[in-house]
C-alpha cells in the first residue's frame, strides 16, 4: 500500500491527524541527521505490525510511505492511532 503523509518534524510529542489534504504526522524528532525519517519509519511499523519504507521524500516533508499489507486494515490501523 501507498500512503501519501505530510511530516511535521520538532513537535511536541508524536501524533496522526486526518485532514481534508490527506494524512499529517507530527514527529517529536528534529529533520537532522535523518532522526524525523528514523522515528517515521519505526512509530509507522510499531503501529501497522508491517515493514514501512520511505519510496519518495526523503529529504522533504511530503512523503510517499510503502506499507505492506492490505489498504482498508493499514489505514484502519492508523485511524485508531489518531488522538480525539
Amino acid at each position: 500500500m501507498l500512503l501519501e503523509v505530510k511530516v511535521v518534524p520538532n513537535s511536541r510529542e508524536f501524533r496522526i491527524a486526518k485532514e481534508k489534504t490527506g494524512w499529517k504526522i507530527f514527529l517529536s524528532e528534529p529533520a537532522e541527521r535523518n532522526k524525523a525519517n528514523a522515528e517515521l519509519v519505526k512509530r509507522m511499523e510499531k503501529i501497522t505490525c508491517r515493514r514501512v519504507r520511505i519510496l519518495r521524500g526523503v529529504k522533504g516533508r511530503k512523503k510517499v510511505l510503502e506499507i505492506e499489507g492490505e489498504e482498508k486494515e493499514n489505514l484502519g490501523l492508523l485511524a485508531d492511532a489518531q488522538r480525539p
